[in-house]
């Protein structure tokens, strides 16, 4: 008896692999994170404790109150170049902590 193989392309499996719900918030957290990193420059990262994304927030933990009180007022500019350098609006909100 033989079993009917179906063959897939393996660009088509490769996208299959790729769009699985986990793996999407997985690979939108290292792009966020990665492009905070690119906005702000060395100078402010190194004031950077920690950085998380989750449902179009992005939560940073600063050592620097005062740097903290200053991108407070530029927030909306820094989500607009982070959403710029991914191409797609998936940054909706910056929480500093």
């Amino acid at each position: 008896m033989t079993k009917k193989v179906e063959t897939k392309n393996i660009k088509n499996v490769i996208n299959d692999i790729i769009n699985q719900e986990q793996l999407i918030h997985g690979i939108n957290n290292i792009k966020v994170i990665n492009s905070w990193k690119k906005v702000v420059g060395k100078n402010i990262l190194s004031y950077t404790n920690n950085i998380k994304f989750s449902n179009g927030n992005l939560f940073v933990k600063l050592k620097s109150a005062p740097l903290k009180n200053e991108l407070s007022y530029n927030k909306e500019k820094i989500i607009t170049k982070i959403n710029a350098e991914l191409e797609i609006p998936i940054v909706k909100k910056i929480i500093f902590n």
